[in-house]
């Protein structure tokens, strides 16, 4: 499944998933710098589908807010 996800930073947790569009709206709490906040991103999105970290891929947007994931079930 492919899946756009909007970054917010801050402090909330809040994972948002909208199947019709195929969104994903996250929180992270981590800075983007070094890859921090990628890594969380895909840690929460692989505990929310209950998947292994190297099953969710960042494929667009590794420096921006707005990312397309892939997500291999």
């Amino acid at each position: 499944m492919i899946y756009t996800v909007k970054i917010k930073f801050d402090s909330l947790d809040k994972f948002v998933l909208d199947n019709d569009n195929n969104e994903i709206e996250l929180s992270v709490s981590s800075i983007p710098l070094k890859g921090k906040a990628n890594n969380e991103i895909i840690q929460k999105i692989s505990n929310y589908f209950n998947i292994k970290s190297n099953s969710v891929k960042i494929l667009r947007g590794v420096h921006s807010k707005t990312k397309v994931v892939e997500i291999m079930f």
